[in-house]
């Protein structure tokens, strides 16, 4: 096994014609070991679970409403804020401030639904994507004033160190927030199963006026549809606060990677977004394993370009309908 390092360099002496020579652009090798690629996996599987949560917010908001939420992203962003936020100001571990910023997302997704969207929903695909875009421009701006433009993260805070399993170490942190993931995707999954309002939501997926002509009041559905999305996204993103620096600016790269777990997992599957979320996180940590970190964002944008051509309804997607 090995991992490819691109370097570049000038010569010491320049030549007549002052030009790189081909043997300074090509890529040095360099051995990784096989314990060190097992270890890289497993840490993906973990960090797979939270984009998991995260595309399960965007899949709903477009398996439901039909719309295309641009600012899902910066939601996570705003999620993930104030979860560090509550971890500086009381010390109270994250998984706290997940609750908190999952109740503030929620009645945000709400209100924008009625205040906005609901006004826009249903005249066409442009109007909801230009109004969201125009949120997320908004959502940008105003973390950059308020909080800056220095990368900040929260500590799990719950004593705990590396978990071993074999000759690979995993990160504790990482444990813990996959298992709560595991927890919120499940009890997502067991609301719109089995609960009666799960059902109108899914009966609403389905057919709006069909559902309509049932007594479901789909407006009322498409709020509680984006505020659970909305939810989804502020919970995804104070558990990413507790693994990686979040700045005002991550949102557009969650966005994607978020759009590259539902492409993968396919639109109305739970079970494919949490495949999907499992496989970019793999894909991401091997990549950056033998790519570099900078490689990152470059490979959740190949998975999605290269599943949108060969299988755009991804794994476990469906040409209509909704699960």
């Amino acid at each position: 096994m090995g991992r490819v390092r691109w370097t570049s360099s000038t010569p010491s002496r320049p030549g007549a014609s002052g030009n790189l020579t081909v043997a300074a652009l090509l890529p040095t090798y360099q051995m990784v070991s096989l314990d060190l690629v097992i270890e890289s996996l497993l840490n993906g599987l973990l960090l797979g679970g939270i984009y998991a949560v995260a595309a399960l917010g965007l899949s709903l908001v477009f398996g439901i409403m039909d719309v295309v939420n641009l600012a899902h992203g910066h939601m996570l962003m705003v999620g993930a804020y104030v979860a560090i936020l509550f971890f500086m100001a009381t010390g109270i571990t994250p998984l706290i401030g997940m609750i908190l910023a999952a109740v503030i997302l929620f009645g945000f997704g709400m209100v924008l639904h009625v205040v906005i969207l609901d006004n826009v929903v249903g005249e066409g695909i442009e109007q909801p994507i230009i109004v969201l875009f125009g949120l997320a421009l908004v959502l940008q701006s105003v973390g950059r004033i308020l909080l800056g433009s220095e990368a900040q993260a929260a500590e799990l805070g719950i004593p705990g160190s590396a978990i071993s399993i074999g000759s690979a170490t995993l990160s504790f942190p990482r444990v813990v927030t996959f298992v709560v993931a595991l927890v919120l995707i499940l009890g997502t999954w067991a609301f719109l199963r089995y609960t009666t309002t799960g059902l109108a939501i899914r009966a609403t997926a389905q057919n709006n006026a069909a559902a309509q002509y049932m007594g479901i009041n789909t407006d009322n559905i498409f709020a509680l549809t984006l505020g659970i999305g909305t939810a989804l996204a502020g919970a995804a993103g104070a558990l990413l606060s507790m693994l990686f620096p979040i700045t005002p600016f991550v949102g557009w790269s969650y966005l994607l990677k978020a759009f590259a777990v539902v492409v993968l997992g396919g639109v109305g599957s739970i079970a494919g977004t949490l495949v999907g979320g499992l496989v970019l996180g793999v894909s991401e940590n091997v990549g950056v394993l033998y790519l570099g970190g900078g490689f990152r964002d470059i490979i959740s944008f190949s998975i999605f370009l290269i599943v949108l051509l060969i299988r755009p309804h991804g794994l476990f997607g469906k040409s209509g309908g909704g699960e």
